[in-house]
């Protein structure tokens, strides 16, 4: 039987806790993040079978004004969406966002999985892989480092002897500091930032906690780029890195990661998630392998309700007219306009 959440949060969390293979985007931690940083609605599923939780599917409703309505699930990430522990939880769930979908008259159902879901498919959702999912074994910090290629392992004894030194963030000045690291560089990558309300909503749910990791790289006293990482039982996932050009030189990046290999495990983690990249970005795919991360294909299904499905692989494509104009545009503009689009392009 499929029901919405409700008073159910225990049971949620409860069974995401005894998944080795859920991430911080299944907990109610999130979903709350989620409302409060953009204004979503959960419309969060749950299977039973003889009353015990066998399933589950987090789903938000996303709406603009003209651009209508859309289910996701999970917006802001690709490869936590449903997690069941058989194929008869799975259709129950699938069937039910269909369901809500049509009710809510939404364009279109998109479900981000980590790995193929043949259940999808056979009830007529359309399979693609726009993205490659890149991961780092943590089963063993010292194993885990030997994995970087020689090359890498030398840069980040370089950028010690640079000076470079990894911190963790302490307060929301850090990660104000990160913040405008971040803004520098999403500028550059043509992506619309992230408000800086959705670093203090983190920060706020997510920081006392542990949940949320924030690595400074910092060079003669000025921060000069990080890493944001969410730490759920045993998957440690690098939300977003950021290194100032001026800095590159200094293989501060690379110091950076490394230093996610060795405290994700100190963190309970046994594999770091290092991401989505597009299929066409094979330097950034390159430079994950050289970290020791295997590659493997995300699977994206979409169901069409009352509309089209977009082309996620667009998200991944900087050569666009729109993309060459974001990089000269003021920061103050890129900041409000990144909030904006955000809230859709997800």
């Amino acid at each position: 039987m499929v029901t919405e959440l409700g008073a159910a949060g225990r049971e949620w969390n409860s069974y995401v806790d005894s998944r080795s293979d859920a991430s911080l985007y299944h907990t109610l931690a999130w979903r709350d993040v989620v409302v409060e940083a953009f204004g979503h609605e959960p419309l969060y599923l749950v299977h039973r079978t003889a009353s015990r939780v066998d399933g589950i599917l987090p789903l938000f409703r996303l709406s603009a004004p003209l651009l209508g309505v859309k289910l996701i699930s999970m917006p802001y990430d690709i490869g936590s969406s449903l997690l069941a522990s058989g194929a008869e939880a799975e259709r129950a769930l699938l069937a039910r966002a269909v369901e809500l979908a049509r009710a809510q008259r939404a364009a279109y159902l998109e479900l981000r999985c980590r790995r193929p879901l043949a259940t999808a498919e056979a009830l007529g959702f359309r399979r693609s892989e726009p993205v490659l999912l890149s991961e780092v074994e943590l089963d063993d910090p010292d194993a885990a480092v030997k994995r970087i290629s020689r090359r890498y392992r030398e840069y980040a004894r370089f950028a010690e002897r640079q000076g470079v030194s990894i911190r963790e963030a302490e307060s929301l000045a850090d990660y104000r500091a990160f913040y405008e690291v971040y803004l520098r560089v999403f500028r550059a990558f043509a992506t619309p930032p992230y408000a800086f309300r959705y670093f203090t909503v983190i920060h706020r749910h997510l920081h006392d906690r542990g949940a949320a990791r924030l690595l400074l790289a910092d060079l003669g006293g000025r921060i000069v780029g990080g890493l944001l990482l969410f730490v759920h039982g045993a998957t440690v996932t690098n939300k977003f890195s950021v290194m100032l050009p001026e800095a590159e030189r200094s293989r501060a990046m690379v110091a950076l990661y490394t230093a996610a290999i060795r405290r994700g495990f100190d963190w309970g983690g046994r594999r770091l998630s290092l991401g989505s990249s597009g299929r066409s970005q094979s330097g950034l795919i390159a430079f994950k392998e050289r970290l020791g991360a295997v590659a493997t294909p995300a699977s994206v299904y979409s169901s069409p309700i009352h509309g089209a499905v977009p082309s996620l692989e667009r998200y991944f494509d900087d050569r666009g007219l729109e993309r060459r104009l974001w990089r000269h545009l003021p920061l103050g503009v890129t900041r409000v306009a990144g909030g904006l689009l955000n809230r859709w392009f997800c």
